[in-house]
């Protein structure tokens, strides 16, 4: 009898513990339903409770933002010309897409932007030098970097960012031929206004991106951004490789920036050997874009 009354009791706590964890676990949240493939209504009290840190975080991230991020980049998220760049829609569409194509980031969209906020950008992103360069580098946040925020208050700033996601809609791929780095492939003629356009980013490339040239050269004679002055650049191609036209240097320089690196300029290598001149960027311009660029730097004498 008091084996039957033992095996009864353990069987009710055994019932009531499990009635409880389901009653506290019911469904997961939403925003967890992707990560997980899971499915629920996230109606239990753990969930509600869980809503309810995460809704009080975006609070304390919106006004996070607004006194550390809003000066450079919008109070929506819209940008600051020459100060920041647009995080509301080109973050979740354009930017993050790239960083994933490059296979360099295996994180989550919110990984990189917890990243990208505590340890901030020391060194500008070829994206952000796409969208035209900004003068001033985003700083570190997390206080584990340096900076004044601390882990928590990071990650409210990031609650609240990655808020936007859901109304950036999904991303439209661009579908074009790109030049890419094969000098030897017959390019259009050239249009040397369309070009200047694109130099000053007038007009996007056909990848829908800026040409990012301006951002590293300048248009002034002796004025160095982060490469050479582009003044008088057709004149000096003449005479950098031998046996090589104008036309020919200035196309290669653009799709294989490391086939020749002018040995006088040593300011213009990377500790690596290699050219401050960023790789793929032929891989963002269709030939039309390419012919078009070479045709204007080619009136720059």
């Amino acid at each position: 009898m008091q084996s039957k009354i033992f095996l009864g009791t353990l069987l009710f706590i055994i019932l009531f513990v499990a009635t409880g964890v389901v009653l506290l676990n019911e469904g997961i949240l939403p925003e967890q339903q992707e990560i997980s493939g899971q499915s629920g209504t996230g109606t239990g009290r753990m969930q509600i409770e869980q809503r309810a840190i995460l809704g009080g975080s975006k609070e304390q991230g919106a006004l996070l933002y607004l006194g550390n991020c809003a000066s450079c980049h919008g109070r929506s998220g819209e940008g600051v010309p020459g100060k920041g760049p647009t995080l509301n829609p080109d973050l979740f569409t354009i930017h993050f897409v790239q960083v994933q194509a490059t296979g360099g980031f295996g994180g989550t969209v919110k990984d990189f932007i917890r990243l990208t906020v505590a340890a901030g950008r020391p060194i500008e992103s070829a994206w952000a030098i796409e969208q035209g360069g900004y003068p001033e580098r985003m700083p570190t946040w997390g206080q584990a970097y340096g900076g004044p925020l601390t882990a928590q208050q990071v990650e409210d700033i990031v609650n609240f960012v990655v808020g936007w996601q859901a109304d950036a809609g999904a991303v439209q791929a661009i579908d074009f031929d790109a030049a890419g780095s094969d000098v030897n492939k017959e390019l259009p003629a050239g249009d040397a206004a369309r070009g200047e356009q694109l130099f000053a980013q007038q007009v996007k490339q056909a990848s829908g991106s800026n040409a990012s040239c301006k951002a590293c050269h300048s248009l002034q004679p002796g004025e160095i951004l982060t490469g050479p002055s582009l003044a008088g650049v057709a004149t000096r191609a003449e005479t950098r490789v031998a046996g090589e036209t104008a036309e020919q240097y200035i196309r290669q320089s653009i799709q294989q920036p490391n086939a020749f690196i002018v040995p006088d300029d040593p300011k213009f290598k990377q500790t690596n050997g290699q050219s401050t001149m960023p790789e793929g960027l032929g891989n963002l311009m269709a030939d039309q874009d390419l012919a078009d660029l070479i045709a204007y730097l080619l009136t720059l004498k």
